[in-house]
C-alpha cells in the first residue's frame, strides 16, 4: 500500500529543493577586476562565487579553471583553454581578443568582449596623438628653451584614413569634422548610409587599403588584429604612403610589420609616427613577440619623429561612461547565470 506524500511534506520538500542554490564559479584572473566586480554584486545573482588566483600563473589558471562554468581574463593560454572542461563563457576584458586561443576553444563555448564600452576617451588620445605629430609638439618641447623654428602641418584640407571604422573610428571621423579634415575610411563591411552619416570623402573594403594609404595625409590604424589584419601593413603598404604623410596606431602593434615600421620612420619614406601599441612585453602575442626585456625589437621610440606611448592613450579618471566595461562583464555573468545569450559576442571565425 503506498504512502501519499501530506500538502505539509510536499511543501517543506519543495522548500529544501529551492534552498539548494547551485553556485556558478567565475574565475576572475585579475585581483583588481574581483575588487570591481564585487562593487556590481548587487546586479548579479546571489549564486555567483568569484574566484581569483594567488599567483596567477599559467599552471595555477589551468588548474583552476577546471571547475568553473566563466574565465573572465585579458588572456587564456591554450592549455588553459583545453581543460575547461565545465566553460561555459570567456569573458574578455577590453575589446581586442587576439590573446584568446581560439584554436583551443570547444565549439560550444561562448567568447564576449567589452567591444564599444566607452570609445570616446581613446578616440580623444588618438586625435591628441595626431594632433601632436602635426604640430610637432614633442620636438617643440625637447628643443625649449631655445627658439628653434619648426613648422607643423595645417590639418584643415587634409585626408585622413582611418582603417577600422567601429565604435572607436567613428567617434574619431566625428571628431576629426570640426578640423575641416576629408575623412577616408576602410571597414569589413562598407555600408552607403554609413558613409553618407559621416559625411566621408570615402569609404571603401579591405581592398581599397592601398588606395587609402596613397591619399592619406595622416593614417589611423584602429582594426583589431585577426588571422586577416596581422601584418596588414608591411614595407609594400608603407612606401605606398605619402613622404610628408603620418601615421597613427593605436590598436594592436603586430598589424604593422615591426621591422619595415621602424625603417620607415628612420629613414623618412613617411614623416612619422604615433605609437600606442607595442609587441611585448604588455601586449602578449607569441608569433611577433620577441624574446626580449624591450617593448619592440627595433628602438623606434628613439627616433625623433616618433611619438611613444605604454598603450594607455585612451585612459581617464574613472567615471560612469568607463564603468560601462565592467557593467557588460557583470550583465554577461548574470546571463549565463540564467540560462541566457551573453552580449558582446565575439565571432570566433572571423575573431572579433
Amino acid at each position: 500500500m503506498s504512502v501519499r506524500k501530506t500538502t505539509h511534506q510536499r511543501e517543506h520538500y519543495l522548500s529544501v529543493r529551492e534552498k539548494k542554490v547551485i553556485k556558478i564559479k567565475v574565475l576572475v584572473v585579475r585581483p583588481t577586476l574581483a575588487e570591481w566586480l564585487e562593487k556590481h554584486k548587487d546586479s548579479m545573482p546571489e549564486n555567483i562565487e568569484l574566484i581569483v588566483p594567488k599567483e596567477g600563473t599559467d599552471e595555477e589558471i589551468e588548474e583552476l579553471i577546471q571547475d568553473v562554468e566563466i574565465v573572465v581574463c585579458t588572456r587564456l593560454s591554450a592549455e588553459a583553454a583545453r581543460k575547461g572542461k565545465k566553460l561555459k563563457l570567456i569573458q574578455k576584458t577590453g575589446a581586442g581578443v587576439d590573446a584568446i586561443p581560439f584554436d583551443a576553444i570547444r565549439e560550444d563555448i561562448i567568447v564576449a568582449n567589452t567591444s564599444g564600452a566607452n570609445p570616446v576617451p581613446l578616440a580623444e588620445g588618438t586625435i591628441a596623438l595626431m594632433i601632436s605629430l602635426a604640430k610637432k609638439i614633442p620636438q617643440k618641447n625637447r628643443s625649449f628653451p631655445d627658439r628653434v623654428v619648426l613648422r607643423g602641418t595645417e590639418l584643415r584640407g587634409k585626408k585622413v584614413g582611418i582603417i577600422g571604422l567601429g565604435s572607436i573610428g567613428l567617434e574619431v571621423a566625428k571628431r576629426l569634422q570640426a578640423f575641416e579634415m576629408k575623412i577616408l575610411g576602410i571597414k569589413r563591411k562598407p555600408l552607403e548610409k554609413l558613409k553618407e552619416e559621416l559625411n566621408l570623402e570615402f569609404l571603401g573594403g579591405s581592398d581599397d587599403l592601398d588606395y587609402v594609404l596613397k591619399e592619406s595625409d595622416f593614417v589611423i590604424v584602429i582594426v583589431p588584429l585577426t588571422p586577416a589584419t596581422r601584418g596588414m601593413i608591411g614595407e609594400r603598404e608603407l612606401k605606398l604612403m605619402k613622404p610628408t604623410a603620418y601615421l597613427v596606431n593605436v590598436a594592436r602593434a603586430a598589424i604593422i610589420q615591426e621591422e619595415p615600421l621602424y625603417r620607415a620612420v628612420n629613414e623618412e619614406w613617411i614623416a612619422g609616427a604615433a605609437l600606442d601599441v607595442w609587441w611585448i612585453p604588455h601586449w602578449w602575442d607569441p608569433k611577433w613577440g620577441p624574446e626580449i626585456d624591450k617593448p619592440s625589437r627595433y628602438p623606434i621610440w628613439e627616433l625623433p619623429n616618433v611619438i611613444a606611448t605604454p598603450h594607455n592613450a585612451g585612459f581617464v579618471e574613472r567615471t560612469k561612461h568607463s564603468d560601462r566595461a565592467i557593467q557588460i562583464i557583470a550583465e554577461n555573468i548574470q546571463r549565463i547565470a540564467k540560462g541566457k545569450t551573453p552580449s558582446n559576442l565575439v565571432d570566433k571565425e572571423h575573431q572579433y
